[in-house]
């Protein structure tokens, strides 16, 4: 360093490294740019990279011109060529947003990139640093020198193409930016070493810890992968197995990062092929950011991928990491999609004890390209009991409102003019687990596409208040999406509690505009629930309190349902209380625990993930009590349909009445949670001191299921439809939305494994309160003709969308005019004997 300061004037050095920082800082703002939602499209992005890529130029003609390079000498003046790397190493991910080479880097990939960026920038001042912080800046360097090895060695069959693309503008000059680390790096610290040989070990020491790490990594891959095979052999020995192999894996398996990222392979991280690019890029039928982890290349590369097909991880994924949004079916990709805007309006019947929420999604394509065509697809998570009552879809400018029709006429529809016409559909399918699935095609970077979801929503009961939970969704990001939402409230409440942020703009609305929010809830105190009804085809809808009611019940057998979320103290408590009765659980077929077998059989049972407690095995349903708990993972019921283990369970529960579960918390399985759902089990909730009140007091819920009664999930609230030749009513529609849709899946209960469960009853029902249900979905088409062609038709005795109003939907143009000519008619007949006197 000290001839540097012979050639070089102190000034002129010092100011030259400060030019080359803040070439850095403003060269990485403008990259983190897209990051944060600012100008996400590909247009800007590629501008950003030219912007960076001439930043990197600069500093290069800056060294050149002050003389501290020479393409004679290039690593004599190391310090500032350290700058200048980190600016072409910033331009080389700026770049790879546009031509990818390889997908997003993994977070720790990220951190670690960033810190070794940020100390090959502090040790370019090295000379002015103490010896301590120097050694620990080439720890950092030795570390991160291993990655551009890596990436050097991933680049190289990229390397004799790139001398071609030299020549324009220099943009192939990126490929060999890792290689150019390497180097600059190891002149450096063979320069350090000619100072003190501890320099040396320092970076040496860094050196080896990623290898270490990348050694142990390997080895826990490898154990793995034999835990995959070994269970999949202990599948194949078993007799009479009625689920699926894949089933058996997500139980067994931890449910860790290691497990996660051997199941995404191949569908979000990239794995090495003996192709010639010798990378291959992950398939996009599982919509996740698709990855680079050089752990994951460097353990596939080595070892291989487990023996699973690409169904059986994605079903595992689905179980383990609920990622079922992730696994929806596409037709199109949806890669460059983001939502722009969000409108959410609310409407609070505070004595009906109801809310009707309408949000208005804006969507945006980011690519370049105007004949580039996604597909947008939206989960929304409905709090329990919750219906979808409406659904609208802007077309040419113009809202389209959906038409009510069964689930498979409308999956015929949407795939056939999506997949292979390509026009403007929207369709929602009701899903599992108070879910359901909205899709929207085709989005282009020509216009923005809108569309609203109507959803019908019983209010939760918490102590005296009560409470309004945000309905949210999954989807294109929502990074710098901007939404304006609204909140109705009909009558006047007290004790009313809003996010801070909700301003009152008129009387009883409150507005809130800013970035989009997805967690809020509101809350009041409860008010004297409303005496009115609503009518509607001969039927009175009204609505009532509904508390749980105990009633006598003395099971003579328990089943105890473990998983690994019952604790070893727990177990040992509940089977204080019921060890004198007849206790089992199921362990490939049922088994009746006892002093001598209890301690092993919970040792076996806890290591399981989840558990799928086998309800058609129960002898005496009527006569049982299974005592539940679960950490919210399983399968869904769907995923069990066409297995013997729904056969069986089609055939038993049909003759079975409902049956009774005590859970040990407040969280069911999504298993139990669709099962409750359909009204095939009663459900409690508590601790063990509950159940052995329970026990003691023998009592339990009643299970009696009047047909023309349906509970609102946990709200404590019930619909009683009542047959009426009176009409009147002043309620909200939404007491028949709610009741049909109920009402529908208390009808199906058991019969949901069933091929044979879609009955022309079950229809009409949800065409007459137009809601969204196992058997029935909403559907925009871009023209009539359309809806002739898949014979999709609009009811005539159904409420149509919901509104804000609350009053089902506005009568459509045709719909004035059948109602106009009918008013004609009649008052002709009834003044015609005035003008004939």
């Amino acid at each position: 360093m000290k001839t540097l300061t012979k050639e070089i004037p102190v000034k002129t050095e010092l100011k030259l490294k400060l030019i080359g920082v803040g070439l850095i800082l403003v060269s990485f703002l403008l990259f983190m740019l897209p990051e944060w939602g600012i100008g996400a499209t590909d247009e800007v992005a590629f501008g950003l990279f030219w912007i960076n890529y001439s930043l990197t130029a600069v500093y290069f003609v800056a060294m050149l011109s002050q003389g501290v390079f020479s393409f004679k000498r290039p690593f004599r003046h190391i310090e500032y060529l350290y700058l200048y790397l980190v600016l072409f190493i910033i331009s080389c991910y700026s770049l790879n947003r546009q031509m990818s080479i390889f997908q997003d880097s993994v977070p720790w990939l990220e951190a670690f990139i960033t810190l070794f960026c940020v100390s090959l920038m502090a040790y370019s001042f090295r000379e002015r640093l103490p010896k301590r912080l120097n050694q620990g800046l080439l720890f950092i360097l030795g570390a991160g020198s291993i990655i551009w090895v890596y990436y050097a060695v991933y680049l190289l069959p990229l390397y004799i193409i790139s001398i071609f693309g030299v020549l324009a503008l220099g943009i192939s000059l990126h490929t060999y930016v890792p290689l150019w680390v390497v180097v600059a790096l190891g002149f450096g610290v063979y320069k350090a070493t000619s100072e003190d040989r501890q320099y040396l070990r320092s970076f040496m020491a860094g050196a080896s810890f990623p290898i270490l790490f990348d050694i142990f990594y390997i080895w826990q891959w490898q154990n793995r992968n034999e835990q995959i095979t070994f269970s999949g052999n202990d599948y194949v020995i078993q007799e009479n197995e009625t689920l699926p192999r894949w089933i058996n894996l997500s139980q067994q398996l931890p449910a860790d990062y290691l497990t996660e990222r051997i199941m995404k392979t191949d569908l979000v991280y990239q794995v090495p092929t003996g192709e010639f690019s010798m990378w291959e890029m992950p398939r996009d039928n599982f919509d996740e950011v698709k990855r680079h982890d050089p752990l994951v290349i460097l353990s596939v590369l080595l070892l291989g991928e487990p023996g699973l097909d690409r169904k059986e991880k994605i079903k595992i994924l689905e179980s383990m990491y609920d990622a079922r949004h992730q696994a929806e079916e596409r037709l199109w990709s949806g890669n460059n999609l983001r939502t722009a805007n969000v409108v959410s309006q609310v409407r609070i019947y505070p004595n009906y004890r109801l809310a009707y929420t309408e949000k208005v999604l804006r969507v945006h394509n980011n690519m370049a390209h105007s004949s580039n065509q996604q597909e947008a697809i939206y989960t929304f998570f409905l709090p329990e009991g919750s219906v979808v009552s409406s659904l609208s879809l802007w077309i040419n400018g113009r809202e389209e409102k959906g038409y009510l029709t069964t689930k498979s006429k409308a999956q015929t529809a949407y795939k056939t003019i999506v997949g292979v016409e390509a026009r403007d559909p929207s369709v929602v399918h009701w899903q599992e687990g108070n879910r359901v699935s909205v899709r929207v095609f085709p989005c282009t970077p020509e216009e923005e596409r809108q569309f609203k979801i109507g959803v019908t929503s019983p209010l939760q009961q918490r102590g005296n208040s009560l409470v309004y939970d945000n309905i949210y969704f999954t989807g294109p990001s929502t990074l710098g999406a901007t939404e304006t939402s609204v909140v109705h409230v009909d009558d006047n409440v007290s004790g009313l509690k809003l996010p801070s942020d909700y301003k009152l703009t008129r009387s009883n609305e409150y507005k809130r505009q800013g970035n989009y929010s997805q967690d809020w809830s509101l809350q009041f105190s409860t008010p004297a629930l409303a005496s009115g009804s609503f009518s509607f085809a001969g039927n009175n809808y009204k609505i009532t309190e509904l508390p749980q009611q105990l009633v006598p019940f003395a099971p003579q057998q328990l089943y105890l349902d473990i998983n690994a979320s019952w604790s070893e103290s727990e177990f040992n408590r509940v089977w204080e209380t019921v060890q004198q009765k007849q206790v089992y659980v199921w362990d490939g077929k049922m088994v009746q625990l006892n002093q001598q077998n209890k301690a092993e059989l919970f040792g076996l049972l806890q290591q399981r993930n989840y558990s799928l407690f086998p309800l058609h095995k129960i002898k005496n349903p009527e006569q049982a009590l299974v005592i539940s708990k679960s950490n919210g993972i399983s399968p869904n019921l769907s995923d069990l349909k066409d297995t013997p283990f729904a056969e069986e369970m089609a055939d038993a529960l049909l003759q079975q009445s409902t049956i009774r579960i005590f859970s040990l918390g407040q969280q069911l399985s999504p298993y139990f949670k669709s099962l409750k759902e359909l009204h095939v089990i009663a459900p409690m909730y508590g601790d063990t001191k509950q159940l052995a009140t329970l026990l003691q007091q023998q009592q339990f819920i009643n299970t009696t299921i009047d047909q023309n009664t349906v509970r609102l999930g946990e709200s404590g609230l019930a619909i009683v439809k009542e047959n009426t030749t009176i009409a009147g009513g002043t309620a909200p529609d939404h007491l028949l939305r709610l009741f049909a849709y109920n009402h529908v899946l208390q009808q199906i209960g058991a019969r949901y494994f069933s091929k044979d469960f879609i009955e022309d009853a079950l229809i009409a029902e949800a065409t007459q309160a137009n809601i969204v249900s196992p058997v029935s979905s909403l559907i925009v088409l871009e023209t009539q003709a359309d809806y002739e062609r898949f014979d999709i038709q609009k009811s005539k005795d159904s409420l149509g969308n919901a509104s804000m109003n609350g009053s089902g939907a506005v009568p459509e143009p045709e719909e004035w005019a059948l109602i106009f000519l009918a008013a004609l008619i009649i008052g002709y007949f009834t003044l015609k004997p005035y003008f004939l006197r």
